[in-house]
């Protein structure tokens, strides 16, 4: 029985990680030295490799450009509309400062303590025109860390399986109590 409900907590935390191995492409190139306050159009695409390897494309709403400020200025936000299954295009206006970096995600919302904010999902980005160290893939929330992985997931995975190690030790201890 316990086994059976470890087993269902597990499949229903699984579909979080859903997103994980989606990878953005850029479709059209960003001059970097552009100034700001022009509009850019920019198109790019969603996908990640199936079981097989092939590459599969990735359909969301509310998937977003941002162009984040080379002098620490607000970054600018430009939200895609989908062309087709996984191909983008949205305008972006170049922030203050220039281009200093170019994120690729999903807008999404978290609830935590502290109440409801934005947390939104942010994909690699296989052709990056600013390459460097790691970055960070999606934005830290409650119970996220910096690799975006979900450390809930963890935790809950974790506590069952003690939970269910419990079980296991009890069970066998009292079957070594009772006369046989």
């Amino acid at each position: 029985m316990l086994l059976v409900v470890t087993a269902a907590a597990l499949a229903a935390v699984l579909p979080a990680a859903g997103k994980d191995g989606v990878k953005a492409t850029l479709a059209t190139p960003i001059p970097l030295d552009v100034k700001p306050g022009t509009k850019l159009g920019l198109a790019w695409s969603l996908a990640f490799l199936d079981e097989h390897g092939r590459r599969q494309p990735f359909g969301a709403g509310g998937v977003f450009v941002r162009l984040l400020s080379a002098s620490g200025a607000g970054a600018e936000t430009g939200y895609a509309g989908e062309q087709e299954l996984g191909e983008y295009a949205a305008t972006v206006v170049v922030p203050n400062g220039g281009i200093g970096d170019v994120l690729i995600g999903i807008r999404s919302w978290t609830n935590g303590p502290s109440g409801t904010r934005e947390s939104d999902w942010l994909f690699p980005i296989t052709n990056d025109p600013l390459p460097g160290p790691a970055r960070i893939i999606a934005a830290p929330s409650d119970g996220q860390t910096a690799n975006g992985s979900n450390l809930w997931i963890v935790v809950v995975a974790a506590s069952a399986l003690f939970v269910f190690c419990l079980v296991a030790v009890a069970v066998t201890r009292r079957k070594r109590v009772l006369p046989a």
